[in-house]
């Protein structure tokens, strides 16, 4: 008689994350005391669907739906990407550079005093600036947010409003350099993806960064009063290419 040997089913990474969290949203559920209906009603969702998270079947649900149960039994679903080969955080880590890198050149050009990562820590604020820039002759400070990617708009803002507010005074006693005027700028590659999001979010970026590129530039050539801005900076690694194929 032939005996036949089953070979185990190997569960991909992706496959075990989805187990994972079905068997947390499952737990919190329980631990709450609540059906599953319950976490429907609160998540907007049919009950059907909850289940279907709860089994760890996720790849027929939107991201947006599988966040808002989690949420609903108190569960934060941050991504967390992974990369095959070389590591997400590393590339993201060198764009982060590339673009540090080509401030700091522009403005040590036009006779700012710069730095990288200044790091801050005054009681309950603390934090670090991508780029902290001085103008000795107009003693202007300038504090610079670079992004490659923009993530969540209102904390980054809430960010650099408290950076204007506490790294000014904490500059000139670290640094000696005395701040007359503050400007705070937020720098963006230059691209249809990013002059995209921004113009999906036009009112918040108007009122929250209202000087552009010429006024930018402008400015940091002369930077006599306060300035808020965005900066969308031409990237020299791909001079000689459509822009806009930056994906």
């Amino acid at each position: 008689m032939a005996v036949t040997t089953r070979v185990p089913t190997r569960v991909s990474s992706v496959a075990q994350d989805d187990l994972r969290i079905g068997v947390a949203v499952r737990r919190c559920r329980e631990k709450r005391g609540w059906w599953q209906s319950d976490v429907a009603e609160r998540a907007g969702v049919s009950r059907q669907t909850v289940s279907l998270i709860e089994g760890g079947h996720l790849d027929s649900l939107t991201v947006h739906t599988v966040r808002t149960v989690a949420s609903a039994v108190g569960i934060d679903l941050p991504f967390a990407p992974r990369g095959r080969g070389a590591q997400i955080d590393q590339l993201v880590d060198e764009e982060h550079s590339a673009m540090v890198n080509q401030v700091i050149g522009r403005l040590v050009a036009l006779g700012w005093e710069a730095m990288v990562e200044f790091s801050f820590s005054e009681y309950a604020d603390r934090g670090s600036v991508d780029v902290l820039a001085w103008h000795s002759a107009e003693q202007a400070l300038l504090i610079v947010e670079t992004k490659s990617r923009l993530a969540n708009l209102g904390e980054m803002c809430r960010s650099l409003d408290t950076k204007a507010r506490v790294v000014p005074r904490l500059a000139e006693r670290a640094r000696g350099w005395p701040v007359s005027h503050v400007g705070v700028l937020l720098v963006m590659w230059e691209c249809s993806r990013e002059r995209a999001a921004v113009a999906r979010r036009t009112a918040t970026f108007d009122a929250a960064f209202p000087a552009r590129n010429l006024q930018v530039r402008a400015w940091l050539s002369r930077p006599d009063r306060p300035l808020r801005g965005l900066w969308f900076l031409q990237d020299s690694r791909t001079t000689g290419t459509k822009m806009g194929s930056r994906t």
